[in-house]
């Protein structure tokens, strides 16, 4: 089956824990990953590239851009039409559908100091806030990617989000600890379609 452009696969964990490999020549796994996550979210992946009864795929865990192998008996695996380039420049979050672009979604950034982590990255959990006009809106995305600055930030590891806001003012700026906000409105946007796995792509 060929992939159509802007496709990506993702892989979803149906065994209770998945078995990481260096590669599929490895006699033992250098990590294993539980599923569900530690937040109750299905364990995903997104695939690098397909092997014979193996994927090579990106791992949410640190290092950024952390890769290895898993074994096809572990998973299942599902196109995804979608995709996001973040461009940090810009303040912008661009979501593509089958590799067209489909909206533009006006961004806060982080600032200088705790900028956010360029690479490529997917999308492990997704959060429903308690309160939606809250400090991180309706929904919270997580994403594989870390701050290369914090590695504790409100109680977890220094995972980058993307999330809405209370303070509108702050979209188009860089003002973040490296988490991309945006428009309340726009997070619910992308909450409805967007599935765990979805590739996101993000540059200077």
């Amino acid at each position: 089956m060929r992939r159509h452009p802007g496709e990506s696969i993702v892989a979803t964990a149906v065994t209770r824990s998945v078995a990481v490999y260096r590669a599929p020549s490895a006699q033992h796994p250098f990590k294993r990953l539980s599923n569900p996550t530690s937040i109750g979210a299905p364990l995903v992946f997104l695939v690098k590239s397909p092997g014979y009864r193996w994927e090579h795929v990106y791992l949410p865990i640190r290092p950024d851009g952390a890769t290895g192998w898993i074994k096809d008996r572990d998973v299942s695996l599902a196109w995804n039409p979608y995709s996001l380039l973040a461009r940090l420049g810009r303040h912008e979050l661009v979501l593509r559908k089958d590799g067209r672009v489909a909206a533009r979604f006006p961004a806060a950034v982080g600032r200088s100091v705790l900028p956010t982590p360029t690479g490529r990255y997917f999308l492990v959990e997704l959060l429903k806030q308690p309160d939606p006009n809250g400090v991180y809106g309706p929904y919270a995305f997580g994403t594989s990617a870390f701050s290369k600055v914090l590695y504790h930030f409100g109680g977890g590891p220094g995972q980058i989000g993307i999330h809405g806001t209370d303070e509108h003012a702050s979209i188009g700026q860089s003002v973040s600890h490296g988490c991309i906000r945006l428009r309340n409105r726009d997070i619910v946007r992308l909450a409805h379609v967007l599935p765990l796995g979805t590739p996101i792509t993000i540059l200077n």
